[in-house]
């Protein structure tokens, strides 16, 4: 006859071990149950809908901050009560596989678990997480509104020539405007609103400048014959003086040819003939002079010219349209800006996917052996430049405005990683960090070129410097145009400004 064994009781409560089953679907209690806060249920908290920032920042501090400390005071808690239940599970199990027979009461606290212990941050439940995360957005976001509120710095403004009345300010100095400005601005057809050119005195000083700049290029075995120098000297407000080198011949301006249409579509906005607000076309202004982006420079292209891409036409259709499209050059030209020609589009233009002119674009540049090219000379790119520094280009606040976007950062932190960067290889690389800068580049696989204003903080010099050079080994080269701004820059700043002869 055998007799039945039975398990003595284990525990203070000498209960019987009930079943592997029964015991893993039963919730463990805790041993400090009556002394510690119960361990909190596992299931995931819903997720609370994030809290409005900008409305409601300052109010939260002090709550976030209150809830985090008590958040913090929980979780080492809680921490606590799990380790202590992780150790009474253990010990169950352990004792549970042994024989009854050699089990003993043991005297000493639960046994420890031997697993690795989580840190802090693993522990977090979603609610403290989120609360964290919403307390560091808010103190960012506060501490961040001294610098998204600050202006940036205002783009320097060259001085007239003479001491003139507010109202002459506005006119191109030395030279006495034909008609009041404000009363060309009111005209309903869309032309350039400075009628006049300027007129600053030939220097024999700079032109000694721009021929040694012109043996940099040579010296590095390229040609001098595609190449144009334009110097304006600006800082003498009694006299601007000026200088070239073939800066009368129109050339391939490549992406420049975006400064005349920056001025294009800010005369037409403020005549009415872009009905939409300027704030609608902020995104493709900034990418077009900033970035150069192509794909924006060609809807504001047609959007000043009232024109659009497409196939081919015939006919009064495509008069109509080469009419449309041409105004663009008509509205520099009868302004003084002779013979330049800025109505063909930049490519490639992606989000038309074209890799060049195609339809009616391909039939505005004519018989394909001799096709008509964008066309701008150094002396032109430097007027619109000076203009655009003496405020009077469009309007005092459209100038101001383009002054803004022609703005380059020269620090290398800022332009180093930027492949799309216009200091690399350009007039800007060469120069110091702590001045202004501000210009336009242009660059193709046939062509280099830039049209740039340059003024130091001490006002010794002050100059716009206008460099295109249409031909395939410029465009090679990366350090011509650095070699050359550097030149002229030291030569400048070195003399200080400029002296009545």
């Amino acid at each position: 006859m055998q007799v039945e064994r039975r398990r003595r009781p284990i525990g203070p409560q000498q209960r019987p071990i009930e079943s592997r089953r029964q015991s893993s679907e039963r919730p463990v209690q805790s041993r400090r149950q009556s002394t510690e806060r119960p361990v909190p249920s596992r299931r995931p908290i819903q997720t609370r809908r994030p809290i409005d920032l900008l409305q409601k920042s300052l109010s939260i501090l002090e709550i976030i901050w209150v809830h985090l400390r008590s958040s913090a005071l929980y979780l080492r808690l809680t921490d606590r009560a799990k380790i202590d239940a992780t150790g009474l599970i253990q010990s169950r199990r352990q004792s549970s596989q042994r024989q009854v027979g050699r089990r003993r009461q043991s005297s000493e606290g639960p046994v420890q678990s031997r697993r690795r212990v989580r840190t802090k941050f693993s522990r977090l439940k979603y609610r403290n997480i989120l609360c964290l995360i919403a307390g560091a957005i808010a103190i960012g976001w506060i501490v961040t509104i001294p610098f998204r509120i600050r202006r940036p710095p205002e783009p320097p403004v060259i001085l007239a020539q003479q001491a003139v009345s507010p109202q002459e300010a506005l006119s191109p100095p030395t030279i006495e405007p034909s008609e009041n400005l404000a009363a060309r601005q009111s005209e309903p057809t869309f032309s350039y609103n400075i009628k006049t050119p300027p007129n600053p005195v030939y220097s024999q000083e700079l032109q000694g400048i721009v021929d040694e700049s012109v043996k940099i290029a040579t010296s590095k075995g390229l040609p001098a014959e595609r190449l144009s120098i334009t110097l304006f000297d600006v800082s003498n407000p009694k006299t601007h003086t000026f200088a070239g080198y073939q800066n009368q011949t129109l050339r391939f301006p490549a992406s420049v040819a975006k400064l005349f249409w920056m001025a294009a579509f800010y005369s037409a906005i403020e005549k009415g003939i872009i009905t939409q607000r300027e704030s609608t076309f902020k995104n493709d202004l900034d990418q077009m002079i900033r970035v150069s982006n192509n794909d924006a420079a060609s809807r504001l292209l047609d959007k000043i010219t009232d024109t659009k891409s497409g196939g081919r036409l015939a006919g009064e259709e495509l008069q109509t349209w080469l009419k449309k499209r041409t105004q663009i050059n008509t509205f520099f030209q009868s302004a003084g800006y002779n013979d330049i020609r800025i109505s063909t589009k930049n490519y490639p233009i992606y989000y038309l996917r074209q890799e060049g002119p195609l339809g009616r674009d391909l039939q505005l540049r004519g018989d394909a052996s001799q096709p008509i090219r964008n066309q701008v000379t150094t002396d032109q790119a430097a007027r619109l430049i000076y203009e655009i520094y003496t405020r009077q280009a469009v309007s005092s606040v459209a100038s101001r405005k383009m002054a803004y976007l022609l703005t380059r950062d020269l620090d290398p932190k800022a332009w180093k990683n930027d492949p799309s960067n216009s200091i690399q290889g350009f007039l800007g690389e060469s120069l110091p960090t702590n001045i202004y800068f501000g210009s336009k580049v242009g660059y193709t696989s046939k062509s280099r070129s830039e049209a740039a204003f340059v003024r130091t903080l001490d006002d010794r010099a002050i100059y716009i410097l206008v460099v295109f050079a249409d031909d395939p080994a410029y465009a090679k080269d990366e350090t011509a145009f650095p070699a050359i701004s550097r030149y002229v820059f030291d030569r400048l700043n070195a003399r200080g400004p400029s002296t009545v002869q």
